[in-house]
C-alpha cells in the first residue's frame, strides 16, 4: 500500500508530460475556428524535417504554406497565407487549441477560438449522405448586411460525392478565397477564410433551383444570403461573369 502511494502521483507526473509535447504531432488535422455561426472547417498539414516544423494548410487540392512560424514553450504561433490571420495555439496530444486573430479590410480586428485535432477529416458533418444535390457550377452571390462586400461576388464551386470545394472571387481585381464545403443530403455548407473574413454559409436548394441559406462573416450576425446559378455560356466570357455577378447588397463603407 505505502509504494502504490508513492508510485500513483509518479504516474500522474508522467501522464501530464506526456500531454505536454514541445511539438506538434507531424499529420493531417481537421482544424476549426468558431464563429457566430458554428464552425468553420479547414484542413492543416504538420511535417518535421531536421528537427523544424512545417506547418501547411491544405484547400482545393494545395499546400500553401503559413509563415511566421514559431514553436517554443508548448505553443505554436504561424501567419495562414492569403491574409489568414495569425494564429497561436497549445500544443497537446490531442492537438492544438487557442485561437486566430485577423484584420478585416477596414482594419478591425477580431479573435475567435481555434480547435485542431490530429487525424480527423469530415469537414461539416461527420457522418456523410449516400445521396447528396448536386451544388457544382458558377454562381452569383448576394447577401443583405453592412459587413458584407459591396463588389460583385462570383462563387464557383466543384463537388465530389459530398465534398464540395472551389473559390469565391471577391472584387474586381479576381481576388479569390477558397471554399472548403460538404453537401448533406439537400442542405449545403461552405466555409472560407482569408482576405481578413472568416465566412460561414448554411443553406439548400430551393424549388427555383436557388441556392438559399444563411451566411456570416467575422464578428456578424447571420444573414440572408442567395445565389444564382449563371449560365454555361455566360461563365466562358470572364468579362460578362463580372458585370452579371449581384454585388453586396449594401456598401462596406
Amino acid at each position: 500500500m505505502t509504494r502504490l502511494r508513492y508510485f500513483l502521483p509518479i504516474l500522474a507526473l508522467l501522464s501530464a508530460a506526456c500531454t505536454k509535447l514541445s511539438a506538434p504531432v507531424a499529420g493531417d488535422y481537421r482544424a476549426t475556428v468558431e464563429i457566430n455561426g458554428g464552425e468553420i472547417p479547414f484542413q492543416l498539414r504538420i511535417a518535421t524535417e531536421g528537427g523544424d516544423t512545417q506547418l501547411w494548410l491544405l484547400q482545393d487540392g494545395e499546400s500553401l504554406p503559413t509563415t511566421e512560424l514559431h514553436v517554443k514553450d508548448q505553443t505554436l504561433q504561424a501567419t495562414l497565407p492569403s491574409g489568414g490571420g495569425q494564429l497561436k495555439a497549445n500544443i497537446n496530444a490531442d492537438g492544438l487549441k487557442g485561437d486566430l486573430q485577423l484584420t478585416d479590410p477596414q482594419g478591425n480586428t477580431h479573435r475567435f477560438p481555434f480547435i485542431a485535432r490530429l487525424n480527423e477529416h469530415y469537414r461539416f458533418i461527420q457522418q456523410s449522405s449516400t445521396d447528396n444535390i448536386d451544388v457544382s457550377g458558377n454562381w452569383q452571390l448576394s447577401a443583405i448586411s453592412p459587413d458584407h462586400f459591396s463588389a460583385p461576388v462570383t462563387l464557383r464551386l466543384k463537388q465530389s460525392f459530398d465534398t464540395v470545394d472551389g473559390k469565391l472571387i471577391i472584387d474586381q481585381t479576381n481576388k479569390t478565397l477558397y471554399v472548403y464545403g460538404q453537401a448533406h443530403g439537400d442542405e449545403v455548407y461552405f466555409g472560407s477564410i482569408g482576405a481578413g473574413r472568416a465566412i460561414l454559409f448554411k443553406g439548400h436548394i430551393n424549388t427555383q433551383g436557388l441556392l438559399e441559406g444563411e451566411l456570416w462573416m467575422n464578428g456578424s450576425s447571420g444573414t440572408p444570403a442567395i445565389a444564382t446559378p449563371i449560365k454555361e455560356s455566360e461563365s466562358e466570357n470572364q468579362d460578362g461573369l463580372r458585370q452579371i455577378a449581384l454585388p453586396w447588397a449594401v456598401p462596406t463603407r
